[in-house]
């Protein structure tokens, strides 16, 4: 019972933000730009999934391990390590579902420079976030997720041979305003520790 509440508060600090950011861009946008609900409920859970499989830190986490720049804990040369077959395979696989969803559900996102800015951005707040809960900083992540959604655009891409061409730019607000305010939502209201302290006790 107390790991289910842990999860509902961890995704009520990224989805509510979402929700709000949704609202007011909708708002703003006006009838003009219609923005389904749908396809930013299932982009918002996947990347919901995504910040919470990659551990992203929090303020929260920074305030207990401080912020760490040792050798160990940040890598800025690609592929120096022994190399982990399997973990950059995850690593490539969780980014294709976003280069799948952002030109599926929209049309602003069917270039490819847009949806690898998308995913490049993403994979580095995630790492740069790492810094502040102990987790490996690792450029070797940052290339791998890029390449993940790089495939998923590919994919798309052949699925959908004959799509419309690319809608306006304004068309991106939508889902990326979303996918930073879940972010920021982690970053500020996301406290881990707190919440457990409250729910086991100690």
């Amino acid at each position: 019972m107390q790991a289910m509440c842990l999860l509902a508060y961890e995704l009520a600090a990224m989805l509510l933000p979402a929700a709000l950011a949704f609202c007011r861009l909708r708002r703003r946008l006006g009838p003009e730009q219609p923005c389904p609900v749908l396809p930013v409920l299932v982009f918002a859970a996947y990347a919901a999934a995504v910040l919470h499989l990659t551990g992203a830190g929090t303020l929260g986490d920074g305030l207990i391990y401080q912020m760490q720049f040792g050798g160990e804990q940040v890598n800025l040369l690609p592929f120096s390590r022994q190399i982990d077959a399997v973990a950059y395979l995850q690593n490539v696989l969780l980014f294709v579902p976003f280069g799948l969803l952002l030109p599926w559900f929209w049309p602003a996102l069917r270039r490819p420079k847009p949806v690898l800015f998308a995913g490049f951005g993403l994979s580095l707040v995630i790492e740069l976030s790492q810094l502040l809960n102990n987790r490996r900083t690792d450029i070797d992540d940052l290339i791998l997720n890029t390449l993940g959604a790089a495939l998923g655009y590919a994919l798309w891409r052949v699925m959908h041979l004959h799509a419309a061409p690319a809608g306006p730019r304004a068309g991106w607000a939508v889902p990326l305003g979303c996918l930073g305010a879940m972010c920021a939502g982690r970053l500020l209201l996301y406290h881990e520790l707190w919440m457990a302290s409250l729910l086991y006790g100690f």
